[in-house]
């Protein structure tokens, strides 16, 4: 078990002074999880997800659109207390979260969830999920597929390169819900080594990790995309969904750690349909 890195699907209200997750608690320090405001529309594969199980508590977490009629998470999105929730909605062309009325927004019912059979919710290795939607999904300026990566770059480590993560997960101190607009950081990926030597040899099979010295993923950003631009075809990539966060509830001393979407093409197919390329 890790003993110093829990996750949490967000319950959308929050006690002011604790966080808990299965069954165990640990103390908030209110820190700020920094990057900035994204653009309107800059992001519109990136998907809110609400969840529950039965009448159940609330919880949040982030995801990407990925065809269609597919959404990727984090397959521990899926679980509240270990058991799998059985209500999802998805709200993809969202930016002001709270406004139910903004342009170009859609509320789609999920109709089936896919863990990746392989999840340990122990170590956190293969911590992904797909998400069937109800209704095929009209493509717009507001609401976008992203890119899966090449198969040309399954054993790429992209070390050194650029990315961004972005969600609505909890912003600043003393704040106990997620934040109202949609928000990016931006982030150095790192070597695996370098990271899981940070994590003292405890970082997930298959994990992608990125750093910056002043923001990082949070309470609510779980799930949600870690992208590169890959200039020589001018395109978006999804390298990551976003996966634990440290005890405090953000990643900020330590690398965002992050599932790495490229050694699960084939699954991400097989369950899809996509074609890979």
């Amino acid at each position: 078990m890790f003993r110093n890195i829990i996750f949490l699907v967000l319950p959308i209200v929050l006690d002011a002074t604790k966080f808990c997750s299965n069954n165990e608690c640990v103390r908030s320090n209110s820190r700020i999880a920094g990057g900035q405001i994204s653009g309107r529309n800059s992001r519109p594969f990136q998907v809110a997800l609400y969840s529950r199980v039965e009448a159940g508590p609330l919880g949040f977490c982030g995801g990407s659109l990925i065809h269609l009629q597919w959404v990727i998470t984090a397959a521990h999105c899926c679980y509240h207390d270990s058991i799998q929730v059985d209500n999802v909605q998805a709200i993809l062309g969202a930016h002001s979260l709270y406004d139910r009325y903004e342009n170009g927004r859609r509320v789609v019912n999920v109709d089936s969830i896919v863990v990746h059979p392989d999840y340990d919710s122990d170590t956190f290795a293969h911590d992904l999920a797909l998400l069937k939607l109800a209704n095929v999904i009209q493509l717009t300026d507001a609401i976008n597929i992203i890119r899966l990566p090449y198969l040309s770059q399954v054993n790429a480590n992209f070390a050194g390169q650029a990315s961004i993560a972005s969600g609505w997960g909890i912003g600043a101190p003393g704040v106990t819900f997620v934040s109202p607009t949609l928000r990016e950081h931006v982030m150095s990926v790192i070597t695996n080594t370098h990271c899981n030597n940070l994590y003292h040899n405890q970082l997930p099979t298959n994990a992608i990790c990125g750093y910056n010295a002043t923001a990082g993923t949070c309470k609510g950003d779980n799930g949600g995309p870690m992208t590169i631009f890959m200039s020589a075809t001018e395109e978006t990539i999804l390298i990551g969904v976003t996966s634990f966060v440290d005890e405090s509830g953000c990643n900020l001393e330590y690398p965002s750690v992050f599932t790495r979407v490229q050694r699960y093409l084939d699954w991400i197919s097989d369950v899809t349909g996509i074609e890979l390329d």
